[in-house]
Formats: structure tokens, sequence, C-alpha cells
């Protein structure tokens, strides 16, 4: 399943990003990385950013729906 497919107020825990170095590298920048538990805060309209929240620090970060179709997701819960 893909980052993309949450809805908002879902929580998931990433198991997989695809794409190249420079993804992966990038997304482990913003505290993103196979493990780490988040949750949707915000899709934006119109094929905007998503919101996304890391559970374990509550930090918030807004990243583009390009990227977000890299994540591979375990969904755990919907709220």
């Amino acid at each position: 399943m893909k980052l993309l497919e949450l809805k908002e107020g879902d929580v998931a825990t990433i198991s997989r990003i695809d794409g190249g170095r420079g993804t992966v590298t990038r997304m482990a920048g913003l505290g993103l990385y196979p493990g780490k538990k988040i949750r949707i805060i915000q899709a934006a309209p119109f094929r905007g950013p998503l919101l996304i929240e890391d559970l374990l620090s509550g930090t918030r970060t807004m990243i583009g729906r390009q990227i977000a179709s890299m994540v591979e997701i375990r969904d755990e819960q919907r709220r």
C-alpha cells in the first residue's frame, strides 16, 4: 500500500521507500525512514502536498505527492 492511499487521520508505519539514493537520503533527512510510525494530518486538495506527523516526536513535515507515491506503508489503524 502506498502513502498516497491513506486518508486524513490514518496511522501507518513506513515499510519501504522506493526510488533512488537521493530520494531515500532526502526522506531520511526529514526523519522519515522504514519503521517510522506516521499519521496523515492533512491532504491538500488538487494534488497538493501531504502534511504528515511523526507519532514519536510530534514533528510535522509536508511532502509532495510524487515523493509520497514512492513510500510503501503498512496501514496500522484508521481513525
